[in-house]
């Protein structure tokens, strides 16, 4: 089934969900941030990196999401 699940936006960049599966997939990005902020505040100034792996987690989940919006938007973004 080739459904899309999100509409380009009237104006500006970008696309809003239309369906479900849509609302589905910005609602698991909105808990994967959440989670890996609640971490991160909670582990407070012990990271060694300039790049600690609740923000690699943050980006990778980004980039997929975004990945997915693109491939699942009925139509072009710009």
């Amino acid at each position: 089934m080739n459904e899309f699940w999100f509409t380009p936006k009237l104006t500006g960049y970008g696309a809003a969900p239309s369906t479900w599966e849509g609302y589905t997939l910005v609602g698991a990005l909105l808990a994967v941030v959440l989670v890996c902020s609640f971490v991160m505040v909670r582990r407070g100034n012990s990271y060694r990196s300039i790049f600690p792996l609740p923000l690699r987690v943050i980006a990778i989940s980004t980039v997929i999401f975004l990945i997915v919006c693109a491939w699942k938007t009925d139509g072009s973004w710009g």
